[in-house]
């Protein structure tokens, strides 16, 4: 008989309850990484979060077999490659960490839970984030999280009792199992050593000047964390950074701000273990029909290939298409622009921009996406101006110059608003099909009309009650307005 640690979105060794509690019974454990092609096909994921993850779990089995213990890495469907393992040598337990995944996710887990109790697997599942399933009223989140954030940290064993006594099919990791190209170049590399280098620069210097660069993209770099890829596939451990950030003897505003964003993780990633359809249809269902049957497949491809006339949004799309990241804000005025100003529907906007997310959380991005998009219906309406935005954050056009050069030979005073430029180079730069101000305003009145037919407040309600933070409660009808205030920004 032997165990299973079935490894998931969690490559790290300390306070890792699957590690941890697999090694209080006798039987040996068989450290299990599956990679399944069939997730690696859907819309949402990339190369560049494969690449991210292959670094991170040849890392993992370095620091595993220093406790020797090995790693075994399989390809194929999870279920299957259980059943390989069960027939050779049967599977007492089943030790994982609770994954809040899209669909694919909550269906292939279910189906490994199916098989665990057809075969007599015990089943022992752990949290990674505060992160509750079943019903939840949740008048009660708040309390939950704080007693498991707060609670103990679990230490890394100083000797495994491991099934193997090598490393089983690391080269599987060599070979990406989708069909896109979608590498990041300048994106961030995965690994422990990788993601404790960058928390411990980011508490020594970066946090200093945490709240004051956050929302810009040029100065976010090296103000904001960076832990998010390292976060979201459990490289570092959410409840001991916050336990960390929480001794740190720093300035009270930018301690308090980033611990704030932190909580949030777990807050949005509620709303979709709560809520599913999260992922797929609006999550008030009085405005499933918002932009139905007007999407411009014209306007979705300029805007994925960041030509669409409006250098601050095309300039953030390029970056983030470079890097696999970009600030929060600018995250969320690119899916704002598409909802709004090119009227797109936000499942097929969410989807792309998931795929260049080298840190795509599934249960930040929806609830986020759908926030940004104003299907809520509890949340204002976030028309962003693309135009003042850029003019805040970027003055003198150095971003936008940087990642659309083919606008270094316009003037900083219209760097922003080229098509009133009377020089523009019209053959390497064409202006928006629909000026930002007109857009913005055909927006709103087809939000204001729709409002008056077709939202029902009692499903306004519904939604509060289930996903509004307690923290502030409002059931007023959501506001129009061009939003040029700071956003909460995550990490």
């Amino acid at each position: 008989m032997i165990n299973v640690v079935w490894l998931k979105r969690d490559f790290r060794l300390n306070d890792h309850a699957p590690l941890y509690y697999s090694q209080k019974h006798p039987e040996p454990t068989l450290f299990l990484y599956v990679i399944e092609p069939s997730y690696w096909q859907l819309e949402d994921t990339s190369a560049r979060q494969f690449t991210f993850i292959s670094e991170s779990i040849r890392s993992y089995a370095k620091g595993l077999e220093k406790l020797g213990g090995f790693l075994c890495v399989r390809r194929g469907d999870v279920v299957d490659v259980l059943s390989k393992i069960h027939h050779k040598y049967p599977i007492r337990r089943l030790f994982c960490h609770q994954e809040t995944g899209n669909n694919w996710t909550f269906k292939r887990d279910k189906a490994v839970f199916s098989w665990c109790r057809e075969k007599n697997v015990q089943v022992f599942e752990s949290k990674q984030q505060a992160v509750f399933r079943g019903k939840l009223n949740r008048d009660h989140w708040q309390a939950l999280t704080s007693e498991w954030i707060e609670s103990d940290l679990l230490s890394v064993p100083s000797k495994v009792n491991s099934l193997l006594n090598f490393h089983s099919g690391l080269h599987l990791l060599e070979s990406y199992p989708g069909n896109d190209v979608l590498i990041a170049k300048g994106a961030q590399q995965g690994g422990i050593n990788k993601a404790n280098s960058t928390l411990q620069s980011f508490f020594e210097q970066r946090i200093k000047n945490y709240l004051f660069g956050i929302s810009s993209p040029v100065k976010s770099i090296t103000c904001s964390s960076r832990l998010s890829p390292y976060l979201c596939y459990g490289v570092l451990s959410l409840r001991a950074v916050i336990q960390q950030a929480s001794e740190l003897q720093i300035d009270r505003r930018h301690k308090s701000g980033f611990l704030a964003r932190l909580y949030w993780h777990s807050h949005f990633m509620q709303k979709l273990e709560s809520d599913t359809s999260y992922e797929t249809h609006a999550v008030h269902r009085s405005l499933v029909g918002l932009r139905k049957g007007e999407f411009d497949h014209q306007n979705f491809e300029r805007w994925k290939n960041a030509q669409t006339g409006v250098p601050f949004v095309d300039a953030c799309m390029r970056m983030l298409l470079q890097c696999g990241w970009i600030n929060f804000r600018m995250r969320a005025m690119l899916v704002a622009y598409a909802s709004y100003h090119l009227w797109l529907d936000w499942t097929k906007t969410a989807a792309f921009l998931a795929s260049t997310f080298v840190d795509y959380e599934p249960g930040i991005h929806y609830p986020q996406v759908q926030m940004q998009s104003g299907t809520t219906g509890i949340n204002p309406f976030r028309i962003y101006n693309p135009v003042t935005q850029g003019q805040r954050f970027d003055p003198k056009g150095e971003f936008i110059r940087r990642y659309v050069p083919e606008l270094s030979h316009v003037p900083d005073c219209f760097v922003h608003t080229p098509w009133l430029y009377p020089s523009l180079k019209t053959d390497c730069y064409d202006k928006p099909a629909l000026l930002p101000d007109d857009a913005a305003r055909q927006a709103k009145q087809r939000i204001t009309q729709y409002y008056k037919i077709h939202v029902n407040q009692s499903e306004t309600h519904r939604v509060i009650k289930k996903h509004a933070s307690r923290r502030n409660r409002q059931s007023k009808k959501p506001k129009l307005s061009n939003h040029n205030n700071d956003q909460l920004s995550l990490f």
